[in-house]
């Protein structure tokens, strides 16, 4: 009596007698290449979670020096003039109390018409002097 093996071919066998392998098994140095493959694989994912990490990194420092509720407004109001863009402000007081500089930061200011109207709508605004108003460029 004979007996048939009727149990069908596993994976790794079909696999192993593939014509892709024998080629693969073919090309000089496949190590070396499969190698260098996983490298420039594991270089991607480090590079994506190292981005990650700094992104959140510079939000956390951003949040530390978050604008009071006196700069957001004055921000809020300079983003609404034509051609600003994005603003930062900071207030500096002195020990009464008093504004004795403030600074803004905006992505217009390159242009001097920009620049100008930030500086009279920050004096106008707070009621100061031009002379403790800087106005710089955001980069």
């Amino acid at each position: 009596m004979q007996v048939s093996d009727e149990r069908k071919e596993d994976v790794w066998s079909k696999l192993k007698g593939s014509s892709l392998l024998k080629k693969l098994r073919g090309i000089k140095n496949i190590r070396l290449i499969a190698a260098i493959f996983i490298i420039a694989i594991a270089l991607l994912i480090y590079s994506s979670v190292a981005t990650g990490n700094a992104s959140r990194a510079a939000d956390s420092d951003v949040s530390s020096s978050e604008m009071d509720a006196e700069e957001a407004r004055l921000a809020s109001v300079l983003r609404g003039l034509e051609g600003v863009g994005r603003v930062e402000t900071m207030i500096t007081r002195d020990a009464d109390d008093e504004i004795v500089g403030i600074i803004v930061i905006a992505e217009g200011a390159e242009d001097i018409a920009v620049r100008l109207r930030l500086l009279s709508a920050v004096t106008t605004a707070m009621g100061v002097d031009d002379k403790i108003v800087n106005v710089y460029t955001m980069k």
